[in-house]
This record gives C-alpha cells, sequence and structure tokens, in this order.
C-alpha cells in the first residue's frame, strides 16, 4: 500500500467569494435577531416579575415566598434563558454546515445543496477524488442558486420586534406606575427586589390597626363591634369596608367618622378576623375571654373622731352601705385579672324636701321625685396588679353613688361599672325606757321598787342613770323632790346598757307627794346633752291615802267577786234544767254541746276567780302593810280571801271536773246523770261559800269605810294646814299686795292654794253625805253625832268664804282660819277614831282567842314586810353607793 502520510495535501476548494459573503450576513442577520431576542427576553422578565408583583400587591399581601418566586423566574430570563438563547443561536451556528442545515429548515433543496458545497470545500482530492475543477464548478453552481435567493427568508421566526414592543409597553407602564403612584411602585420594587425583607404592602387605602393588639382580646359569648379606623396618610377614603370572622359570613359597614365598625356576633372560640378596605387586605386574631370582674370588694369606715372607735371593716359585695355622717371610706377592691387602668368618682344626692319637711326615701320616690344626683367628681384611686384601692371619700349630710370602672391588661371592662350606694346616717340619739314597773306606780314612802333601766344607741352609750322630780298635788310648806344619779358608765364600744335598780323613796328622803321618774342615757355626741325616757308616775302616798287608795280597789274586788257569784248561780240554774232531763237526753249531740258549753263556762268563771284571788293576796298584803287599817277589816278580808282562795283551787274545779265526767263517751246514761247531779250539788256547795265570801268582804268592807272617815278627816286636815305654809313661805312678799300686781310666782302659788281651798271644801261636803249615809245603813250614834257637829259649825259656809278669802290674797286672814279648821277637823277625827277602838272587844273566849292568834299573824306578816322593807331598801342603798362611787353625782331631794 503507498504510504499516504508522506503524501502532500491537496489544497482545498474554497467557497465561492458571493455566497461566503451570502452566509456570512445570513449569520450576522440571525445573531442580531437572536441576540436582541435574549436581551429583550431578559428585560422583559425583570418588568413583567416586577409589575407582576406590583399588581398582585394592589389585590393581596403578596407572600414573601411568591416575590421570591416571581423575582427568580423574572432574573432567570437573563441569568438563564438569556445564555443558554445566545449559546443555540451564535455559537452554534458559527460554521457554514450549521446555517446551511438551517437553512434547509426552510429551502429544503437548496439547504442540501448548500451543504453538499460546504463538505466539498472539506474535502481532499486524492486520485480517487473527485477533480478540483469539477468541484469548484460545483460549488459555483451552489452558490449561483443561492444567489438568486433571499436568504433572510430562511431565517427562523423572529420575535425581537413583539418583544421590544413588548418591553417598551411594559417599560412605560413601569415608568407611568413610578409617576402616577411612586410610593406603590416604589413599595413593590423594594418588595420586589428584597422579597424576603419586612417592607411592608403599600395600599392606596391604608388602615391604623397600631392600636388593636393581636391577639385582640373580645368579650367571651358576647357580640362585639371592631372598630377599624383609616390612617391619617391613607390615599383613598372607600365607603364601605367589609370583614369576616373565621369561615363566617362577611359583614359590610360604611365609613363613619374615618372608621369602619363591624358589628360581630358572639363568639366561644378564638379564630381570624379578615378585613377588607378596596386594596387593604388584613387579618387579625380574636381571642375571646372572660370579662374581668370584681372577686372581693370591701370598704374601710374611718369613724369620726368624737366616736372613739376603730375603723370598720365592711363587705361591699352587695352594692350598698350605711355610713355615718363625717366617716371617711376607702374602698379596696379584687379583681380576677391584673388590671391595667382603674378610674372612681361619686355622685352626691341631696335630699329632696317635701312640703313636710321630711326626705322621701328613694325606694319609695317616683321617677320623678328621684333626687337628681350632683355632677360627678373625681377620686384617686392606685392599682398594684389585680387590687384597686380609692382615696379616702368623707361622708356628708347626703348620699352618695360611686361608680367604680376598671380596664383589664386586654383592654376589656367589667360588664357594668360597679355602682356603690353610701346611705348616709345620722348619728341616732340614744333611747332609754324603764321597765318591770307600770307607767302609774302607788307605793308608800317606805317601800322599794325593782326596775331596770335599759338604754340603747347606735354607735356608744357614754353614761346612763335616773333622775326624778317631784310635784305636792296640794299647797304645802315643803319642797318637791328632784334629783339625778349617774347608774353605770359606758364605753365607746357599748351600745346597750341593762341595769337592774332598787328605787326607795325613804331612802333618798323622798316626802310623799307625785314623783316622775325617768331615765337618761347620752352618747358621745358633742353637745347633745342627756335624753330622757318616758315618766314613770309613782305616788308617793301617806298612810291615810294609800288605805283611800286599797278602798276603792277593795270596792273594785267586791263588785267583780259578785258578778262572779251571780254568773255561778246562774250557771246552776242552767245545770239543774240539764238534770231534770231524761238521762237519754244528756246523751245526745244537743246534750253533749250544752254540757260542754257548761263546763267552758265554768272553766271560764274559775279563771276570772283565780285572777280575782291573786288581786285580793295582793290588796291584802298591801293593807297589812299600811299599818293604820283597823286589824277586824283586814281579819274580816282574810276570811273572805280564804273561801276565795278554796273556790278558785278546789270547789270550782271540782264542778268543772264533774261537767267534764258528764261527758265521757264510755259513760253510762245513768252514770252522766249521776255525774251531772254531783257537779250541781258541789256548785251549790260553792255558791254557799261564794255567798259567804261576799258578806265577809261586805263587812270589811263597811268597816273598811268607816275607818278612812278618819282619815279623810285628817288628810283634809292636812291640806288646810298646807294651804295655811304656802301662804306662811310668802306672806312677807304677798300680804297688803293687790293680786294682779304680784310676780308670777307668787300668782302662781296663791292660785294653787285657791284650788286647793276649793277641792277641800268640795271633799268635807263628801264626807259629811258619806258619812250620813253610813250612818243610815249602821245606826252607829257616833257617827250621826258627828254629822250634828259638823253641820252646827257651818264648816261649808266657812269653807267657801275661806276660798273667797284666799284667792282675794287675804294672806293673814287665810292662814289663821286655815289653822283653825285644820285643828277642828283632828279633833273630829280623833273623836271618830276613839269610838271606833272602844267598839272592839266581846264575844266569848274563843273568839277572843281567834282574835289573839289573828292579832298574832298580823304582827308576823307585818314583821315579814318590816323585813321585807328593810331588805329592799339596803338593796337600794347597796345600788346607790356603787352608783355614787363611780360618779361625783349627788341625788338632791
Amino acid at each position: 500500500m503507498p504510504d499516504h502520510s508522506s503524501s502532500p495535501i491537496p489544497p482545498q476548494a474554497p467557497i465561492p467569494e458571493g455566497l461566503r459573503d451570502q452566509l456570512e450576513q445570513f449569520k450576522k442577520q440571525l445573531w442580531r435577531i437572536k441576540i436582541a431576542e435574549a436581551i429583550l427576553a431578559g428585560f422583559f422578565g425583570l418588568l413583567f416579575s416586577f409589575l407582576l408583583v406590583f399588581g398582585l400587591d394592589r389585590f393581596i399581601e403578596t407572600p414573601a415566598t411568591l416575590r421570591l418566586v416571581i423575582l427568580v423566574l423574572g432574573v432567570s430570563l437573563f441569568s438563564l434563558f438569556a445564555p443558554y438563547w445566545i449559546r443555540r443561536w451564535v455559537f452554534g451556528h458559527r460554521k457554514e454546515n450549521q446555517l446551511a442545515k438551517l437553512i434547509s429548515q426552510r429551502y429544503p433543496k437548496l439547504g442540501d445543496r448548500l451543504l453538499g458545497a460546504v463538505e466539498l470545500q472539506d474535502q481532499q482530492e486524492g486520485k480517487d477524488s473527485l477533480s478540483p475543477a469539477l468541484r469548484a464548478a460545483a460549488m459555483r453552481t451552489v452558490a449561483n442558486d443561492a444567489a438568486g435567493r433571499n436568504l433572510s427568508d430562511a431565517l427562523p421566526a423572529a420575535r425581537h420586534k413583539k418583544l421590544s414592543l413588548a418591553v417598551i409597553a411594559l417599560f412605560i407602564f413601569m415608568v407611568c406606575t413610578l409617576v402616577t403612584v411612586p410610593e406603590a411602585g416604589i413599595n413593590s420594587f423594594k418588595r420586589w427586589l428584597m422579597p424576603l425583607s419586612d417592607t411592608k404592602r403599600f395600599t392606596f387605602t391604608q388602615l391604623n390597626l397600631s392600636g388593636i393588639g393581636t391577639p385582640h382580646h373580645v368579650p367571651y359569648g358576647e357580640s362585639f363591634t371592631l372598630t377599624i379606623p383609616l390612617a391619617s396618610d391613607t390615599s383613598r377614603h372607600p365607603e364601605t369596608a367589609r370583614a369576616r370572622y373565621g369561615t363566617g359570613e362577611w359583614l359590610e359597614a360604611p365609613l363613619v367618622d374615618g372608621a369602619y365598625a363591624f358589628k360581630f356576633p358572639a363568639q366561644r372560640a378564638s379564630d381570624e378576623v379578615y378585613i377588607e378596605a378596596d386594596d387593604a387586605r388584613h387579618s387579625l386574631m380574636i381571642e375571646p375571654v372572660i370579662r374581668p370582674s370584681v372577686e372581693n370588694i370591701r370598704a374601710t369606715i374611718a369613724l369620726p373622731s368624737y366616736l372613739e372607735r376603730p375603723p370598720i371593716n365592711a363587705d361591699l359585695r352587695s352594692g350598698f352601705i350605711s355610713a355615718l355622717e363625717g366617716s371617711q371610706i376607702t374602698i379596696k377592691a379584687t379583681t380576677s385579672r391584673t388590671l391595667s387602668s382603674a378610674t372612681a368618682s361619686f355622685l352626691t344626692l341631696p335630699k329632696e324636701i317635701i312640703p313636710d319637711g321630711s326626705a322621701p326615701s328613694t325606694e319609695e320616690a317616683t321617677p320623678a321625685e328621684q333626687p337628681t344626683p350632683s355632677k360627678p367628681e373625681s377620686i384617686a384611686v392606685s392599682l398594684n396588679n389585680r387590687q384597686i384601692t380609692s382615696a379616702a371619700v368623707k361622708i356628708g349630710s347626703d348620699s352618695l353613688i360611686i361608680p367604680l370602672e376598671w380596664t383589664d391588661i386586654h383592654g376589656l371592662q367589667a360588664d357594668k361599672p360597679f355602682k356603690l350606694r353610701v346611705e348616709s346616717a345620722q348619728d341616732q340619739a340614744p333611747s332609754t325606757y324603764i321597765q318591770g314597773i307600770e307607767r302609774q306606780h302607788i307605793m308608800l314612802a317606805e317601800e322599794t321598787v325593782d326596775l331596770e333601766v335599759l338604754a340603747e344607741d347606735d354607735y356608744g352609750l357614754k353614761a346612763a342613770g335616773i333622775s326624778w322630780q317631784g310635784e305636792f298635788t296640794k299647797p304645802t310648806g315643803g319642797t318637791p323632790a328632784e334629783g339625778t344619779l349617774t347608774l353605770e358608765q359606758g364605753t365607746p364600744t357599748r351600745t346597750t346598757i341593762n341595769h337592774l335598780f332598787s328605787f326607795s323613796p325613804a331612802n333618798l328622803s323622798i316626802e310623799p307627794q307625785k314623783l316622775m321618774l325617768r331615765a337618761w342615757t347620752e352618747d358621745y355626741k358633742p353637745g347633745r346633752g342627756r335624753i330622757y325616757s318616758e315618766p314613770i308616775v309613782l305616788y308617793i302616798l301617806t298612810k291615810d291615802e294609800h288605805a283611800q287608795v286599797l278602798k276603792n280597789q277593795f270596792d273594785r274586788a267586791i263588785g267583780e267577786l259578785e258578778d262572779i257569784a251571780r254568773k255561778e248561780q246562774n250557771l246552776n240554774d242552767e245545770n239543774q234544767r240539764l238534770e231534770r232531763k231524761d238521762a237519754n237526753e244528756l246523751k245526745t249531740d244537743e246534750g253533749q254541746k250544752k254540757l260542754q258549753a257548761q263546763q267552758d263556762a265554768e272553766a271560764e268563771n274559775r279563771e276570772r276567780m283565780q285572777e280575782l284571788t291573786k288581786k285580793m293576796e295582793q290588796l291584802f298584803k298591801d293593807a297589812v302593810r299600811n299599818g293604820e287599817i283597823d286589824k277586824d277589816v283586814l281579819k274580816k278580808m282574810s276570811k273572805a280571801l280564804q273561801s276565795m282562795r278554796e273556790l278558785a283551787e278546789t270547789d270550782l274545779p271540782k264542778v268543772e271536773k264533774k261537767l267534764q265526767d258528764a261527758q265521757s263517751p264510755r259513760n253510762t246514761k245513768e252514770k252522766s246523770k249521776q255525774d251531772l247531779k254531783k257537779a250541781v250539788e258541789e256548785q251549790k256547795k260553792a255558791i254557799e261559800k261564794m255567798k259567804q265570801a261576799l258578806k265577809d268582804a261586805n263587812d270589811a268592807n263597811q268597816n273598811f269605810e268607816a275607818s278612812t272617815f278618819v282619815n279623810r278627816l285628817k288628810r283634809a286636815a292636812s291640806e288646810q294646814d298646807g294651804i295655811a305654809s304656802s301662804f306662811v313661805n310668802i306672806i312677807d312678799i304677798v300680804i297688803g299686795e293687790d293680786f294682779n300686781m304680784l310676780d308670777p310666782v307668787e300668782q302662781r302659788t296663791i292660785e294653787s292654794a285657791s284650788e286647793q281651798q276649793r277641792e277641800t271644801a268640795a271633799d268635807l261636803r263628801w264626807i259629811q253625805e258619806d258619812l250620813f249615809n253610813y250612818y243610815a245603813r249602821t245606826q252607829k250614834e257616833k257617827h250621826k253625832e258627828l254629822v250634828d257637829e259638823m253641820k252646827q259649825s257651818r264648816i261649808d259656809e266657812a269653807m267657801e268664804i275661806l276660798s273667797k278669802h284666799v284667792s282675794s290674797n287675804f294672806s293673814y286672814t287665810s292662814i289663821s282660819q286655815s289653822k283653825k279648821w285644820a285643828a277642828q277637823l283632828r279633833k273630829w277625827a280623833k273623836q271618830l277614831e276613839g269610838s271606833k277602838n272602844q267598839g272592839g272587844g266581846g264575844g266569848g273566849g274563843g273568839g277572843q282567842e281567834a282574835d289573839k292568834d289573828f292579832e298574832f299573824m298580823l304582827k308576823v306578816m307585818r314583821m315579814i314586810q318590816k323585813e321585807q322593807d328593810i331588805r329592799g331598801r339596803t338593796r337600794a342603798l347597796e345600788n346607790l353607793r356603787r352608783s355614787l362611787r363611780d360618779t361625783n353625782t349627788t341625788p338632791a331631794s
């Protein structure tokens, strides 16, 4: 084989110059178009991605990741597509064969021939190869064929014009955007260029959400209003906006005062609220929470200093408290959540004056009558986590309303303000009264009465005691008793005093008179002074006055005994009528009803007898105590009392028991009739005993009446002495003076003496008439002699004349005449008393023995009573000593 390696390389046949120029022009034109397309595509990507972000930002909050993707895609046309495009069309179409292949896509035959020509250019000649001339001829043929064609038509589809138009359009749009809405454009450019930055999206409508926290807390289970204001620098002001809670329905709200108020229904679960206003898009996390409430609220009340009492700690959960005027109240409240702010104020409620001068209560007043609160005045408050403490508020004479409001750290307020009503209270006057004794009480000077003094106050008692003021019921030369005594000292915290006290007139040297006894107390309020109770009227009597009172009570007791006896007789008559009925009739319903009615009436009469017996026992004790009542009166009274006691305890209960037995359903007809018969028999015995008791009582009363004449004469004598004494005390002032020219004090003394003189004259007329009637019943000569003597003395006329002298201020005559008739009245009393003493005795030895026994019993009873009086007076003295030991008050008598 020949060695070709050493053979020379034959020269190549070049492409004809015309064809080469034509291919070179085709290549340049291809490169120019494709490079332009690559560059324009890159700019298109950048502009389009920016404008895409700008457009999306107008409608949504474009996420950072989406903006990053858009930026990467937009830049990728420059960084990826342009290099790829240039490599493909520029670096991939540098050679003639590459261009021929491209031309063949448009002109297949021409392209194939061009490709053949290019291959001939590169073919090496040999002895077996074509001749150069033949190759050159073939290439010229291809060049001539290509010269008659426009190779530009073989270029691939050119997009550079469209791309340039698109880029120009995008550029113009971008420029317009930056010119017309530079804020939005610049904002979008920043967000496009730096997608991961925190650049906030620009919107033409800007909402001010700076004051709304996230999450935003709303009341749990309550409808709420979410107010979204427009920002002050917003470009647009849409008429409406819309929002929705989670996946709920959209709610629309109009623009009012630069804000949108969305009213959402009650919510219990946390979710997001989506808000749309024009191009503004926001979401807000909402968390429903329970409103802050008061867990504990108390008040510290500092009372006025004069009370000397420690502050009061009170619970205020009721919303009402009463506080003393002059106090200072401090409120302390603990809420369920930490607070951010709290406010307090007070409103004064003035008392509305109504015609009678009082203030209507707010509970009873109609709306038109309700007092109008004053303007609120703020109260300083301090916060400590969950606790609110107010400054001290002074309580005046008007009531207050104190509204307390608070806001927690979530901006939630209480459902409604806590309103505390502070009712202004006055320091009420203390009260005191006496119990354990009747309003009017009759007693002797040596007796002792036990009473109980009670005092009460709302804030504290300083002291309690008693005072007395006497008043003579007839003219006398003495001075009425007057005094006061502190029984017990109080303390600032003591609101009640209960003091047992024994009052003895004899211990206080109080003579017989009318005595007004009052309890008194005082509290700590300055300037108030003592407060007095309703008076107890003590009639301290002389023994003769006491005897007259007992006589009147004895008269009433006898009248009541007669009434009981009459009723018992009527009951006996009815029982006898029932006894006459057939035994069968007693067992009928009607018969049983009558028996029951009789038993009930008998029980009522028995109770009356028991009550009367108690009264008679007390009357007998008082009569024994008197000491000046005749023993025969007491003996008869004792006998009547004994019969009454037996009737109340034994006889009448027997009758009632038999009537009850007659109604027993276990009884036979005969047994019922027998029981009724026994009831009638027992009742007859009881009636006889009542009659005997009445006889004894009437005998005692007759003797009592006789003994009272002595007392009545003595009392009349005392009254005449009192008239004389009243003139003796003032004779130096009134003698010889005209009544109209006298001082009112002396005038009143003379008027009192004149009135007493007229009463004494009337009493003496009644004494004469009673003496005459008594003589008519008893035919006792001593009483007739006294009546005759009084008539012969013409005392009636003398009393009338003396009355005129007294009223005319004939002082000397009044003194002498009063003393004269006082001596005469005592003489008549002694005369009658002597005859009474001489009238006793008589009877057999048995009667004398009974009198001795009864007299001994009287002595024993009087000794016991005297011992009781001494004990009572000793107890009263001990009370007096204890009271005087604690105070310097000395009672005046």
